[in-house]
């Protein structure tokens, strides 16, 4: 299975048994993550990220997966809601296994791709991967309904158009002056800078994680 491929940490062991917390991503291990090898596209991974986690909440969920997981799904859901017009049709009709593992077909080799986590940040980065990847049927399975049915409603809404500052304007020009829907991205420069925009995306996405429970669930 891609996901139980992609997170290896050691030792095998079984899905966390005991009430345990987690620590906060810092900024540079949210860059390490998802832009870790810098090469060409991790601002796309990052941006995806962004977007993922501010449409579509994934706090109530977070407690059954592992950080890498919730990056992966964050990512890769928006960028198919985004492009993929029946991607969002057809989330209603699926067992939340089968939509988690459909999303990381394409979340977790792009992840992989640009994940680099460096030495120091490696026991921080396992303690926030305490499932290390494993049973997630079983993690998934016991995510509450309400929540699930919560999950589904936000995949099935269209993507917002995120803009720089300066773009705002002949974005809402193209759009004949509508502007719902078009996001301006303040925590960004106003005007794109060469190795500012990650480490704004990395902080904002910080920021969405301290809203997130730190507890982990018992499976």
């Amino acid at each position: 299975m891609v996901l139980q491929m992609s997170l290896t940490f050691g030792s095998p062991k079984k899905a966390t048994s005991r009430r345990q917390e987690r620590p906060l991503p810092t900024k540079q291990l949210i860059i390490d993550v998802c832009d870790g090898k810098s090469i060409p596209g991790g601002q796309g991974l990052i941006a995806s990220t962004h977007h993922g986690l501010a449409e579509v909440s994934l706090g109530d969920v977070y407690p059954f997966l592992d950080f890498d997981e919730a990056i992966a799904f964050a990512a890769s859901s928006w960028k198919s809601r985004d492009n993929d017009p029946s991607f969002r049709v057809g989330v209603s009709s699926q067992d939340i296994y089968d939509l988690f593992t459909q999303v990381y077909e394409i979340g977790f080799p792009w992840l992989n791709k640009h994940k680099q986590v460096s030495e120091k940040l490696q026991d921080k980065h396992r303690r926030l991967n305490p499932f290390e990847g494993r049973d997630l049927q079983d993690r998934l399975r016991a995510v509450p309904k309400d929540v699930v049915e919560a999950l589904v409603g936000k995949l099935q809404r269209r993507t917002k158009e995120y803009v720089f500052g300066c773009n705002y304007g002949r974005a809402k020009r193209a759009r004949g002056g509508e502007n719902y829907g078009l996001s301006i991205m303040n925590f960004q420069p106003v005007y794109p800078r060469k190795g500012k925009i990650i480490p704004a995306f990395a902080s904002e996405i910080g920021r969405q994680f301290k809203r997130y429970p730190k507890n982990v669930a018992s499976i």
